[in-house]
Order: structure tokens, then C-alpha cells, then sequence
């Protein structure tokens, strides 16, 4: 049986009987959900979309299907053993401007990231691999993987104790992935599995999970310490481009935030927006690497995280996962799982602090 013949084969039964099947199929690198396609439910014509007036299930592109399905099977996978999952997050049920912003600056309290890390961090990339990582450590799985911009920025699989959020990586640069992330905790903290864009906000729960995100990553209290000095109130696009740099955020995100707060006089975000011309500086074509291409074990990390690793390499030393089922779960090759999960534990303090990730 030649190699499109036992694909087809395998795709008809996900599980073969047959010895010199399962033999073959150890042998060949087939695409990551061979045997289990059939298996998953159809989480992607369930999962709404809450950038409607009415959040409810919506077409995608087979690439977006694709990263929900590598989500909700690496999900399922830490389910079924049983993996430590989170304990006692803080309950998003504020629905004013004044009381999310107050959850807000607790829920960051929660997560351990303080106004110190904020202004240490050399610039928004590592701002935002600092605020994944201390999310991830209290067990919220973080993924990056790219799908087309059209279908959203990122989404939430909600679940009570293994929650998980999925960053697309298509483009946003990292300041706009960090309000992403913090915009999909707000999922998280709700309780509510969903696809979105934080910048498109036809309903309550969007306005809400971006006060939230706004709230978290430049709370009122913050602003002095980390602008110092006066602010203009009428800014241009170099005056936003300062601020985005103090802050540590996209700069969309910035203006959208300091208008908030009234910092920016009314209208701000408008005038920006028809300054850019279309052209929004928070999305790039350009990779994150330079003339050399990323190590391996770094770019694993981008895509799959901090807790990704802890997790499995655990399974992998007590024998609960083998390489292969860990590559079927995941599509993670099993020549990188050691190398990743031995580079993740490596890391001390101070490469944690000045940690950058590139996409490969």
C-alpha cells in the first residue's frame, strides 16, 4: 500500500487494526490530525463569533478551522490527563466603565504583573511575552498560530479549569497580540468560548472584554508613572507614537485608552484612524526574525507557550504521552519536543525578563 493509499486509509479508520498499518503509519509524516479528524467534534461551525451584533457561528477559512482544531485537541489532551488546571480565577461579571475598570486592576493583582514590569519591559514585544508568561503560569494555555486576519485576531476556548486562548500571529504585530491576549482573558474570566477582534465592537460582551483589556494593560492609576510629564491633548501621529512606546501597547490601543480616560480630547481615535489612511501601523507582513533563521526551540515557544511545555514534558517523563500521540495531539514533531521543553526549563530570571520570540 503506497503512502496515498494508507493516508485515505487511515482517514476511513483513525484507528487501524491492522499491526502493519499502525507500523507504517509510526513510520510516515502524516499531517497532525490523521488519526484523529474523525474524532473531534465540529468545535468550528459551534464556535461564535463575537464580532456580530448577535454572536452566533460563522463561516471560515479551512486555515482557521485548522488552529481551532489544533486548540481544542491539545485542550482535550490535557483534559484526559488530568493536567494541574487552574484554580479560583477572578469571576468577570462587572458591566459598568467603573466597576470593570476596578475588576480590571484586580484581576491584574492576580496575574502578578505590576506597574515595575511594566516600565522595565525593554518595549512592547517583551511586554507582551512577560504578560503571556505570567498568565500561562497560573495555568490559562496561550497559543500563537496564523489564520487569515478576515477570521479575527485571536480566540477563547473556555473551560473551568483548562481554559485556553489562541492568539493569531497573521500579521498583528506584538503590541496588537498583547491587547489581543488580554482581550481574550476577558473571554477567559467570563466564561464564554468565542472568536473576535478586539477593535471591532458590535455588542456588549466586546465592549466590555475591551474596556477590560484597556482597564488591565494601562489602568488609570499607571498613567502618570508610566507617561511622566505632560500629554498633549489633541495629538498627532507622532505624539501617539510616543505614548505607545511609554506605555508598552499598540498604538491603536493607545489612543483608544487615553481618549478613555479623556487625556485625549473626543474624537481622537477618529482623527488617528483617518491619519493612518487605512494603513494601521499595529499590522506588519514582516516576520520577526532577521538574516539568520530563529532556533527551532524558540519558535516552539512562540507557538505553543510556557504551560504547553511544562505540561507535556511531564507527560513525556512519567510515560502518560508517547512522542508520536504528543505529535498527533499537536502537530508538535517529535525532533523538537525535547530540545523545546528542556530550552523552556533552561530559561533563568533574567533571560525570562529579556526573553523575545520570533515566529519562525
Amino acid at each position: 500500500m503506497d503512502p496515498t493509499e494508507l493516508s485515505r486509509e487511515l482517514r476511513r479508520d483513525p484507528e487501524p487494526k491492522s499491526d502493519l498499518l499502525r507500523s507504517v503509519a509510526r513510520e510516515l509524516v502524516l499531517p497532525p490530525f490523521a488519526f484523529y479528524m474523525q474524532r473531534l467534534p465540529t468545535l468550528e461551525e459551534a464556535i461564535p463569533d463575537f464580532r456580530s451584533v448577535n454572536p452566533e457561528p460563522a463561516a471560515k477559512s479551512r486555515e482557521t478551522v485548522e488552529a481551532i482544531r489544533l486548540a481544542e485537541g491539545i485542550q482535550r489532551t490535557l483534559i484526559e490527563l488530568e493536567a494541574p488546571g487552574v484554580e479560583a480565577l477572578p469571576k468577570f461579571t462587572a458591566t459598568t466603565d467603573e466597576e470593570i475598570d476596578r475588576f480590571a486592576l484586580k484581576a491584574r493583582a492576580h496575574f502578578l504583573i505590576t506597574l515595575e514590569d511594566q516600565q522595565e519591559a525593554k518595549d512592547a514585544r517583551s511586554f507582551y511575552v512577560l504578560v503571556r508568561r505570567k498568565i500561562e503560569e497560573l495555568g490559562i494555555l496561550v497559543l500563537q498560530e496564523s489564520f487569515p486576519r478576515e477570521d479575527g485576531s485571536g480566540f477563547c476556548l473556555a473551560h473551568q479549569t483548562h481554559p485556553l486562548v489562541l492568539i493569531n500571529s497573521k500579521q498583528q504585530t506584538r503590541a496588537r497580540r498583547l491587547f489581543t491576549l488580554v482581550h481574550e482573558l476577558g473571554h477567559v474570566l467570563m466564561g464564554q468560548t468565542g472568536i473576535s477582534d478586539p477593535f471591532v465592537r458590535r455588542n456588549a460582551v466586546e465592549r466590555r472584554c475591551n474596556r477590560f483589556a484597556g482597564s488591565f494593560l494601562a489602568p488609570k492609576s499607571y498613567i502618570s508613572g508610566l507617561l511622566g510629564g505632560s500629554v498633549t491633548r489633541d495629538p498627532d501621529l507622532d505624539d501617539v507614537r510616543w505614548a505607545a512606546r511609554k506605555l508598552k501597547l499598540s498604538q491603536e490601543a493607545t489612543v483608544l485608552r487615553l481618549e478613555q480616560l479623556s487625556i485625549y480630547k473626543a474624537g481622537s481615535h477618529s482623527k488617528w484612524l483617518s491619519l493612518v489612511h487605512g494603513n494601521n501601523p499595529d499590522y506588519s507582513e514582516k516576520g520577526g526574525g532577521g538574516k539568520q533563521p530563529p532556533a527551532q526551540e524558540k519558535v516552539k515557544l512562540a507557538k505553543f507557550g510556557f504551560a504547553f511545555a511544562t505540561a507535556f514534558k511531564r507527560f513525556l517523563d512519567q510515560g502518560l504521552i508517547s512522542e508520536i500521540n504528543l505529535y498527533r495531539a499537536s502537530g508538535l514533531k517529535p525532533k523538537y519536543q525535547r530540545s523545546y521543553f528542556d530550552y523552556v526549563n533552561s530559561l533563568s530570571a533574567n533571560e525570562l525578563r529579556n526573553l523575545e520570540l520570533d515566529d519562525g
